[in-house]
């Protein structure tokens, strides 16, 4: 006779619920390097294009605003649209695919701009190619955030699924802190086609060797074009790097839900019914406040630290920075695996609380740390920022499926994509509007970047220009947290009435989750149970019927 059969975990079946194995998991977490890697190295260009091209701080902010504005109106109807493909390779498939290629294109076209057009063929150039690739990246983002929220029904397990793609993203920010830094090096000016020839020429001759990769990496911080070759060759790795982490999440990761929402929905009330979700609602205004509060911040530290802190020294600045972001991130390496278990003890809610407690604090005490007597304290808000970023985006990518839930059980829809592309809406407004309030507030500073050192009442208003926004926002995204309603008690409910009514849907022969569809037809036992009122764990507990050996 043949083994016990086991039966796979759901709650709707086990009284476990669902999560995936480990391989998919983790490959839905590589994806995050093309996720990351897209939105972060294009993010360089509001510095490289304003110190290396020399464009305006004000045209760089409309620059990067724009093309989020036009993405960001785009995403509701391209997250709707996903949630109700079907197709072979699933709902979410086609577009991983679809946004990595286009969005890694597009990437690496951005810095051929000519550093000698005018300021309007500039300005035109960036702007096209920015709404291009804000496309490409917000179709894939929707459709990579949105495969994620399926891969556990676990409120804690939630936690550390997002602990892993949050551990991709500190590793994409670790490496991107050091991009600019990079970008200056001299071997990228002369092309790497040339370094590798140079090392291929030296052969085995380590002291040659050594002398090419000492030339290659040799500061030239002082050429005008330097970052702009440097950025050309970087984003073609980059591109790299995204196209083959998207085809990892997409060829590992299975969809759960491709039978669901068979019955159409416009997306004018599809919208309307997710911007009604009180919970949703909340976590969008504390997001706003984060961002607003986090990467306003950061935008104008910058400018402080080359020409406030290292009085106009781009090199010491970059490196200084670097250092912060390098700690700062391995930091945020140490918090990921300990999310879970604080999720578990103090719930999500209270998690966000401390985190915004302590953005909060930090917001105080940027008056004290930002000094040119003390440049390496610089270092300190970039330490406390990124492990605090990561944590909310890993604590806001657990959070967000919660939602899903609730809405699932008062529509009857899973819209993983619609949620996601709201959330990513209100995300590219929101740092847009960084962007802009950066670029006005650098122009009504009077900065002047071709200049290595600032009048001291230039410096003044940025200094406290950038010290008052932070503390404000700061403060909105604690009150927010507070005030945020959804709790593991709250979960639990929703879970028990939603995996109840997923069996009675998979009994009944109706699309629902494909995990529990599957599990129904392997074992009709447990079919029979739910028609006759029993407990289906009960049945997966006990053995099923002994089949005759082949």
């Amino acid at each position: 006779m043949r083994a016990t059969t086991e039966i796979p975990t759901t709650t709707a079946t086990s009284g476990k619920a669902f999560t995936a194995p480990s391989s998919q998991i983790w490959a839905w977490g590589i994806g995050a390097l093309a996720c990351h890697l897209l939105i972060q190295t294009y993010g360089q260009a509001s510095v490289i294009f304003t110190v290396g091209f020399g464009l305006s701080p004000v045209i760089i902010s409309w620059c990067m605003m724009l093309p989020r504005v036009v993405d960001g109106i785009l995403d509701p109807i391209m997250g709707h649209l996903s949630d109700e493909t079907h197709t072979r390779w699933g709902r979410r498939k086609p577009y991983l695919v679809l946004g990595a290629i286009l969005g890694a294109l597009f990437l690496m076209s951005v810095w051929w701009a000519n550093p000698a057009w005018s300021q309007t063929a500039q300005f035109a150039y960036l702007l096209a190619l920015g709404t291009l690739f804000y496309v490409a990246y917000g179709i894939y983002t929707m459709a990579w955030t949105a495969m994620g929220y399926e891969l556990t029904d676990d409120y804690n397990e939630r936690s550390k699924v997002a602990a892993i793609g949050g551990l991709f993203l500190a590793i994409v920010t670790l490496s991107v802190q050091w991009m600019y830094w990079l970008a200056l090096r001299e071997g990228f000016h002369a092309g790497l086609g040339e370094t590798a020839r140079a090392l291929w020429g030296a052969g085995l001759d380590w002291a040659q060797i050594s002398e090419v990769f000492s030339r290659a990496f040799a500061d030239a911080a002082k050429e005008s074009k330097s970052e702009i070759w440097g950025m050309r060759w970087i984003s073609a790795l980059s591109a790299a790097i995204i196209v083959i982490s998207a085809f990892v999440a997409t060829w590992f990761c299975r969809e759960r839900f491709t039978h669901v929402n068979r019955t159409h929905i416009p997306i004018g009330p599809a919208v309307k019914a997710t911007v009604k979700n009180r919970p949703f609602v909340i976590l969008l205004g504390f997001k706003i406040a984060q961002i607003l509060g986090d990467r306003a911040a950061l935008g104008l530290l910058v400018y402080l630290a080359i020409y406030y802190i290292c009085g106009g020294d781009k090199g010491t600045a970059t490196k200084i920075t670097g250092l912060g972001a390098t700690i700062g991130t391995i930091l945020g390496f140490f918090v990921l695996p300990v999310l879970k278990p604080i999720t578990a003890a103090i719930g999500k809610r209270n998690a966000q609380i401390v985190a915004a407690g302590i953005a909060f604090a930090m917001a105080v005490a940027l008056p004290f740390i930002l000094t040119p007597a003390h440049p390496y304290w610089l270092m300190i808000p970039t330490l406390v920022a990124i492990p605090l970023s990561t944590l909310n985006n890993a604590l806001t990518n657990s959070i967000v499926p919660d939602i899903c839930d609730v809405d699932e059980l008062q529509c009857h829809q899973r819209r993983e994509g619609l949620f996601t592309a709201v959330m990513g809406f209100i995300g590219k407004m929101e740092i847009s509007l960084c962007y802009l309030l950066v670029g006005y507030i650098v122009s009504w500073a009077g900065l002047d970047t071709k200049l290595a050192t600032q009048p001291s009442d230039v410096l003044h208003r940025l200094y406290w220009l950038c010290v008052v926004q932070n503390l404000v926002f700061s403060l909105g995204a604690l009150v927010l947290a507070i005030l945020f309603p959804v709790t593991p008690e709250t979960m639990r409910e929703v879970r028990q009435k939603l995996d109840a009514r997923r069996l009675e849907e998979a009994v009944a022969g109706e699309p629902t989750d494909e995990v529990v569809e599957q599990i129904v037809h392997e074992h009709p036992e447990i079919a029979e149970a739910a028609r006759h009122g029993d407990s289906p764990s009960q049945v997966s507990k006990s053995p099923p019927p002994h089949r005759a050996a082949q």
